[in-house]
């Protein structure tokens, strides 16, 4: 069962409308498991923490369903004032009423809605849900800790880092964990889903910003090992602490990463034909294992350099590069420039958590330009679209359709 931090923050993030399909499941199946006293507590507590968010066409619309669960669930249906769902014409007053009167009915109503939206669907997977682009919002501050002892922790999506050292904190100094004796601490691992992207400040003072869907595992404390060494699957920017003794090592699946103190970013998701370490300061030595493609070697970068390794050649290639395309993402930043069509669409697949898939052949060319990982996706659509030719399909399991504006697109369940 989650803690109650964790209840609160996935609740506060849900009234900011912020948690994926995953968490809002995590969610519901939490309050549900809570006494009607605590979860009274927790519905209001949650309510003093976005008391502004109110949807009232969202309630106006679902409350004539979800009435009777409601008044049992929060205790209504034993006051003495006698409350009746208000209708259509009194929209003014409806607002006041559920503001007021009886606000942490607006959260259950949210959660009911949302459960009815996300879970009344046939099983062969048609929808009687509407999801177009436009309700696709960018990623934001989201990511799960996993401790060495197995249990997971849901990262408050209001903080943007946490901080590893005597305890475990966030930046602002407040507690991660329930438990003040931060048991199973000894190794951890921090991994942000597709839509999400958190920064951590490691035992040594090393800070990393972790980008979309990406994994680093570290320890606690580095201790007396003569290097530093933490696991990427994925993509992160690192400013490194110096230590001259003790050598900071990343790795990845297909490269090691060695520095002294320095700040780079490195690329290395499992489903891009790449890895590729773009540095800005100081050095590092990129080393590759000899493999089934590739031979043993190693390369040292210089700032404004990015190094290559493709699954399909068998060296590391060095090119020098404006590093603020790779940088990009840490600014809040799209930049297209020189990427593919197929490579710029990964990353919007990513930070929008949403699947695409090309009928007919993929598109060739590149995008250029830059967007910011701020607006809605129904933005980026639209210049494909208008610029390219391509148009889309929103299906209600969050996959895109793309296909050339010259062809019909696929009509599928």
């Amino acid at each position: 069962m989650e803690n109650r931090t964790a209840i609160l923050d996935l609740l506060t993030a849900f009234l900011n409308k912020q948690v994926s399909r995953e968490e809002f499941d995590r969610l519901f199946s939490a309050l549900a498991s809570l006494e009607d006293e605590d979860f009274k507590e927790m519905i209001l507590r949650a309510l003093d923490n976005g008391r502004d968010i109110t949807d009232v066409d969202f309630i106006q619309e679902r409350v004539s369903h979800l009435y009777p669960q409601l008044q049992t669930k929060i205790g209504l249906a034993s006051s003495q004032r006698v409350i009746k769902p208000p209708d259509a014409s009194k929209r003014k007053r409806l607002q006041i009423w559920w503001k007021v009167n009886s606000a942490a009915a607006v959260v259950l109503a949210f959660l009911f809605g949302g459960l009815y939206l996300l879970s009344d669907q046939p099983d062969h997977g048609e929808s009687t849900a509407v999801l177009t682009p436009e309700h696709i919002l960018p990623g934001g501050n989201r990511a799960v800790l996993t401790l060495a002892d197995g249990r997971s922790v849901d990262l408050n999506s209001r903080k943007s880092g946490i901080v590893v050292g005597n305890g475990l904190t966030y930046l602002d100094g407040s507690s991660v964990l329930d438990d003040p004796e931060n048991e199973g601490m000894s190794a951890l691992k921090l991994t942000t889903p597709n839509g999400g992207q958190y920064q951590i400040t490691l035992s040594d003072g090393t800070h990393v910003l972790l980008n979309a869907a990406s994994t680093l595992t570290y320890p606690a404390e580095f201790g007396s090992e003569n290097t530093r060494e933490v696991t990427l699957d994925g993509e992160a920017y690192f400013e490194v602490t110096k230590d001259p003794e003790k050598p900071f090592i990343v790795a990845t699946t297909k490269q090691r990463i060695e520095v002294l103190g320095t700040s780079f970013n490195i690329n290395a998701y499992d489903n891009e034909t790449t890895t590729k370490t773009t540095l800005l300061t100081g050095s590092v030595r990129v080393n590759i294992p000899a493999g089934k493609y590739t031979n043993q070697e190693s390369r040292i970068l210089t700032p404004n350099q990015q190094s290559v390794v493709s699954d399909s050649q068998s060296e590391i290639t060095v090119k020098n590069v404006n590093p603020e395309s790779a940088m990009a993402w840490k600014n809040g930043l799209f930049n297209f420039h020189g990427l593919s069509i197929d490579e710029s669409l990964k990353q919007v697949e990513r930070w929008y958590d949403i699947r695409i898939v090309y009928q007919g052949e993929k598109p060739e060319g590149y995008l250029g330009g830059k967007m910011s990982r701020g607006v809605k996706l129904a933005t980026f659509l639209n210049f494909l679209e208008k610029d390219f030719h391509i148009k889309s399909e929103m299906k209600a399991d969050r996959t895109l359709i793309l296909y050339s504006a010259s062809k019909k697109p696929l009509t599928t369940n």
